[in-house]
């Protein structure tokens, strides 16, 4: 009896060890707000970026991506994820990481949002009181530096700024309205739910006398879809636009100031690969980006009629031609 227990004993130490050994790799889930999940620079930088670190897509980690350019959709697809088992969620904006965030209160996750606090993430950076950490943008403080900068370089009493309701709290409002009125410019702000509001409202703007265009900080208002429908309509009305990504600014906007997308997804990647190594996220403080870039596209400057003083391209990170 003792024998046959032995056997049986170690026939299942090596059934265990066997499946062990043939586990999948941790399971990296993704929450974008985008069209399809290959379509963001974010998600293809952080695969780059944890390649670089170590880990090979299908050997040593595995990711399920899902991606909704409607907010209504993120909730759905956060639970569909959920169901997977993942090891750790990113989250690309303050909306999907709110609905992740709601749906598990143990799953870890790392978050690029516009700010932790304000979306009731966390109430601490240092010590992160929920199950998610990440980097916080600063878009309060980058939507005031960017009506500054647009200001500069098209010098206009009205600027009209598109908003995206889903990352807007009251005192980022306020933030930006107070830096208006002490420019002495004319602010208008209009939100966008879906890429069809964006003609109606820049149009309806330029009647008024908004002859020039904000892109506040936002994943959705920096999607192809909605990028698209803006340049269509600036284009079309001969307006100057300022956006948060600069690396798009060559597709036709004016100029663009934000954080450094790469150093920031580095951060990130950082995150993830210590909670696939065992850590908390309450152990891992919520950063804030440290490395901004400014670009001008001249070009374009060149098409509005604009002159942008050396002063200003001497300040830019890149110039396109």
């Amino acid at each position: 009896m003792k024998r046959r227990e032995l056997i049986a004993g170690a026939l299942a130490f090596v059934a265990s060890a066997s499946t062990t050994k043939a586990a999948d790799p941790p399971l990296v889930a993704v929450l974008l707000v985008n069209t399809e999940p290959r379509a963001s620079g974010v998600f293809r930088r952080l695969v780059n970026d944890l390649q670089a670190i170590g880990y090979t897509e299908g050997s040593t980690v595995r990711y399920a991506a899902r991606a909704s350019e409607d907010p209504a959709g993120l909730a759905g697809f956060a639970a569909e994820l959920i169901k997977l088992g993942p090891r750790v969620i990113y989250a690309n904006g303050d909306q999907a990481a709110r609905v992740v965030a709601a749906a598990s209160a143990s799953i870890p996750i790392v978050a690029m949002t516009d700010d932790h606090i304000a979306s009731g993430l966390t109430d601490n950076f240092a010590h992160p009181s929920l199950n998610v950490t990440g980097v916080s943008r600063l878009e309060a403080d980058l939507d005031t530096k960017r009506l500054e900068l647009l200001h500069e370089l098209a010098p206009t009493a009205g600027i009209l700024a598109l908003r995206d309701p889903q990352t807007a709290w009251q005192s980022r409002t306020t933030q930006l309205e107070h830096a208006a009125s002490r420019l002495g410019v004319h602010l208008q702000i209009r939100d966008i739910r879906k890429a069809s509001d964006v003609a109606g409202a820049i149009a309806g703007a330029h009647v008024n006398d908004f002859k020039a265009v904000l892109v506040l900080g936002s994943p959705f208002l920096s999607t192809f879809n909605v990028d698209d429908e803006i340049l269509d309509a600036v284009r079309a009305l001969n307006l100057p636009t300022m956006v948060q990504i600069p690396s798009t600014v060559n597709r036709g906007h004016l100029a663009g100031y934000g954080v450094n997308q790469d150093a920031v997804v580095f951060r990130l990647a950082y995150m993830i690969d210590r909670i696939l190594k065992g850590a908390a996220p309450n152990a891992i403080p919520v950063e804030q980006p440290t490395q901004f870039d400014f670009a001008i596209n001249l070009k374009r400057a060149k098409a509005l009629g604009l002159t942008i003083p050396q002063s200003m391209l001497a300040r830019a990170d890149e110039v396109i031609e």
